[in-house]
């Protein structure tokens, strides 16, 4: 008699949307890594390592915009911020962050560091985070980003 197995989970592929808003019930699909697991409104928390991936088209220019929030909590904790932004393993740019608030960030990003018609990582690394809670590091709110060709 043939042995029988679980099947595997099923996974849908990543949607081909360049942008995505937290608010979005399918935004879970666009965060790679270093993410709080679910959120209490239409954003979510970013800890120390955050990772996003879309699935881009062949673009002929690509900009990154992101829109978040370092709440005045956590800015009492630890000051201005800085993210360094990796697109694909390649530094993008260093953005101080002065103030709290909801921040927008754009920047625009080599075509030759994307890959068309396939996923594209997005790593925002920051320079420090809170530890409000024991074991977790939280450095802002994640409410959109994505590209704009």
């Amino acid at each position: 008699m043939p042995e029988t197995f679980t099947v595997p989970v099923q996974r849908t592929a990543l949607p081909a949307a360049p942008s995505i808003s937290m608010s979005d019930p399918h935004a879970g699909e666009y965060l790679a890594q270093g993410f709080r697991e679910h959120s209490e409104g239409p954003w979510r928390w970013a800890h120390d390592h955050p990772v996003l991936r879309f699935h881009l088209p062949r673009m002929d220019t690509a900009t990154f915009h992101m829109t978040f929030t370092q709440p005045d909590s956590t800015f009492q904790l630890i000051g201005p911020l800085t993210l360094t932004v990796l697109v694909n393993g390649h530094a993008i740019d260093r953005a101080r962050f002065d103030k709290p608030g909801e921040q927008q960030y754009t920047h625009e990003v080599a075509v030759e560091y994307l890959k068309p018609d396939a996923v594209n990582l997005v790593a925002i690394e920051p320079d420090k985070t809170a530890t409000p809670n024991p074991g977790e590091k939280l450095s802002f709110v994640l409410l959109r980003a994505g590209f704009t060709e």
